[in-house]
Formats: C-alpha cells, structure tokens, sequence
C-alpha cells in the first residue's frame, strides 16, 4: 500500500489552521490555504491535506533558512506567492528581488486582483533604479530595438478591465487572451500607446511579447469588442 494510499484511508479531523481556510463554494467545500488547495474538499481527504500542510511547512522553513528563495516562493499556492514575496523582499539583494519578481509575474494568473500591491512592488523607491533586472539582457535588447513609442493590446472579457499592468505587442496574442475561457463573458482587446521609456518590462519568456506597464501611462486607448 503506498503512502497516497494510507491517507486517502485514513480518518483524521481537519488542521485547525486550514479549517479557516474550508469555504463553501459552487464546486462545494473548497480549501484554499497559502500554502494547501483541496478543490473540492471532503472529510475523506483531511489526512491528505494535513500531510501536505506539514510538509509544505517544513518545506519552506528548510527553504527559509537556507535563502533558497525560489523554493520558499513556489511552495506557496500561486494566489499567495505575491504576498510570501512581501515577507522575504527585504533579505533579497537587488537581482534576486527582481528576478524572482519576474518569475512571479510570469507564473501569476491574478495581476488584476493584485494590483496594487504589485504596484508597489514595481515602483519600491529604494528598488526601482535597478528595476531593470526584472528583465534579461536578451529582453532589454529587444525592448531597446523598439521605437520611442509602442503600440500595445491587451485582452479581457469583464467590463473595465482593460486597465490593466499586462500588455502584449501583439494583437493575435491580445485575441487569445480575450477567447481563452471560451467566449464567457464580452472578449474584447483595447489598444493604445506607451513610450518607451514608460515600459517597466518587456517579458518574452512565454512568447507573448509581454509589456508591463501602468495603465495611467497608457494612451490614446480604443476597446474593440471581438
């Protein structure tokens, strides 16, 4: 019998600090902890979810003690990442702080939710002169061979979110990101102007020619339902 197996078998009352996190949902009881997801959630897992609290709690404290930082981050559920960045941002040296913030950004499927406090994380005054090292020298190179003023898109499908801090060079890649849950909601792409030297990042990792750039710098904004 394998370990999976044991739990999944064995009877046990939920962690007292995940039950905080048991919420009614349309899919049912829902656990969303910083640090365990059980979607959806029923007495018959407690001990699953108890183990992989624990572990994920030995986990990072291993990783905190020994600044393996991207381990500490990517233990968390990728909702909480951002904010377990918070905790440990000021033991990070200036390339760590915005390297690890790049691959947050990229792995993160919440920026609009978050926005704010990516905000201030981006604009950290005692961070920002080198904020360029949220980009590679590859991706500096090509953000460089643009002209002085770039157009970007960007997809949605809720009113009003067209504002956001994620953009893309491309139109195509705008379009997908507007149809990606297919066709909920009203996919729409805005468009609009950005200097150069407003770009906080250009991101091309994924291959979605990504721009971050915040939205009060973008200008001559149109929204085209598709």
């Amino acid at each position: 019998m394998t370990d999976l197996d044991t739990l999944m078998r064995r009877r046990e009352p939920l962690d007292s600090e995940l039950q905080g996190y048991l919420v009614d949902s349309l899919l049912g009881p829902v656990i969303k902890h910083p640090l365990v997801f059980s979607i959806p959630h029923s007495p018959q897992l407690n001990a699953m979810a108890n183990a992989r609290l624990r572990a994920k709690q030995d986990g990072c404290r291993h990783a905190a003690e020994n600044k393996q930082w991207t381990q500490y981050l990517f233990l968390h559920e990728r909702p909480f990442r951002v904010y377990a960045f918070t905790r440990i941002a000021a033991q990070l040296s200036d390339v760590d702080y915005w390297t690890l913030l790049a691959d947050l950004w990229v792995d993160a499927e919440n920026i609009y939710e978050d926005q704010q406090l990516w905000e201030s994380l981006l604009q950290d005054d005692d961070r920002f002169p080198r904020r360029h090292l949220m980009m590679t020298e590859a991706e500096r190179q090509v953000l460089a061979a643009h002209p002085e003023t770039l157009t970007i898109y960007r997809g949605f499908n809720v009113d009003g979110r067209q504002s956001g801090m994620s953009w893309t060079l491309n139109a195509d890649t705008a379009r997908k990101f507007a149809l990606r849950f297919g066709g909920h909601g009203r996919p729409q792409v805005a468009s609009g102007a950005v200097s150069t030297a407003a770009v906080i990042a250009y991101l091309g990792g994924r291959g979605e020619d990504e721009i971050v750039v915040h939205p009060t710098d973008v200008t001559n904004m149109v929204v085209a339902e598709i």
